[in-house]
């Protein structure tokens, strides 16, 4: 089963909200502005890839649970979740399972945290890679989604193993977990799914000319960047 990652890189700030319904606009009139943007942002692009699956007009009730992870009420409709940075905003979303997806900006202070839970293996991979700053940002951007995935935050960090070399990963919450990654200059961006994750369908966004699909990634059509990484479970102990 496929997933879908929409990314929309954005400077805009007239914000096209005809997909979102009067209730969630309502909701957000207290934020602040950057607050409100955002959420506003990840919303549309939902609703966006809600109504090419869906042909669903508005974007359905969302709500979230206790630990802040967002889902639609209607227990029918796919699993999906968001990521923000910088100017660019994500959404990830799956007709089957649960998923996800962290962004992260290549940022060259703030890494303490990064570092406290690198394992052995993973230092090893990051002192092996030309650029560590990228490197340490696309293992970062990894944990963050499988975290998201299972709705837990940087306390369950511990539970969760990275080892890049061998294209594994072990969680010890989420037992069956496929990441897909790549990192640019400027970004990151890590997609988890459990159980597998065999195909990704990537999307491109603007207010112009909405929905534009950019690639496909899959074992028949494998991506072609050199720091692409997909990392798959291992049995928990």
């Amino acid at each position: 089963m496929a997933c879908h990652f929409i990314r929309w890189d954005t400077t805009s700030e007239t914000l096209n909200t005809y997909r979102l319904s009067s209730d969630l606009l309502e909701k957000t009139l207290n934020f602040s502005i950057k607050r409100r943007r955002r959420f506003l942002q990840g919303r549309i692009l939902l609703a966006e890839m809600m109504f090419y699956l869906y042909r669903l007009p508005v974007l359905p009730p969302i709500t979230t649970t206790p630990t802040g992870r967002p889902y639609f009420v209607e227990p029918h409709l796919p699993d999906f979740s968001f990521a923000y940075a910088g100017n660019t905003v994500g959404a990830l979303l799956s007709l089957e399972g649960k998923v996800g997806l962290d962004i992260e900006v290549m940022r060259a202070r703030g890494r303490n945290l990064q570092r406290q839970y690198q394992s052995v293996a993973e230092q090893a991979w990051i002192d092996a890679q030309d650029d560590r700053l990228e490197a340490e940002t696309q293992l970062w951007s990894i944990r963050q989604s499988v975290l998201k995935l299972s709705g837990l935050g940087n306390d369950e960090q511990r539970t969760l193993h990275l080892h890049p070399f061998s294209g594994h990963l072990r969680s010890n919450t989420m037992p069956n977990v496929q990441v897909m990654s790549d990192a640019g200059e400027y970004l990151s961006w890590a997609c988890a799914r459990s159980p597998g994750l065999d195909r990704l369908i990537c999307w491109q966004y603007d207010d112009q000319r909405g929905l534009q699909k950019s690639a496909e990634i899959s074992s028949r059509s494998p991506s072609p960047s050199p720091h692409f990484l997909k990392l798959s479970s291992l049995t928990a102990r």
